[in-house]
């Protein structure tokens, strides 16, 4: 994935989204996303908000489903 991703389109990236990317194959992955799918939905009432990509993320849980942010890597 680094071939396919250049350092300055990385950091470009970055600046660009509210997304915080772990590294270019986490950027990557999240350009496919939004190709694919689209736009981060928004956070329903009974979620709290993604610190990664600010996407709801179901109370119980530890991981993000659609950035795959998670507590114990922070």
């Amino acid at each position: 994935i680094s071939d396919l991703v250049s350092d300055e389109e990385f950091e470009s990236g970055k600046r660009k989204s509210e997304v915080r990317f772990l590294n270019k194959e986490h950027y990557y992955y999240y350009r496919i996303y939004r190709e694919v799918v689209g736009a981060i939905p928004e956070p329903q009432g009974n979620e709290k908000v993604c610190p990664g990509c600010g996407a709801g993320i179901e109370v119980e849980r530890f991981h993000c489903r659609i950035c795959g942010w998670a507590e114990a890597i922070q």
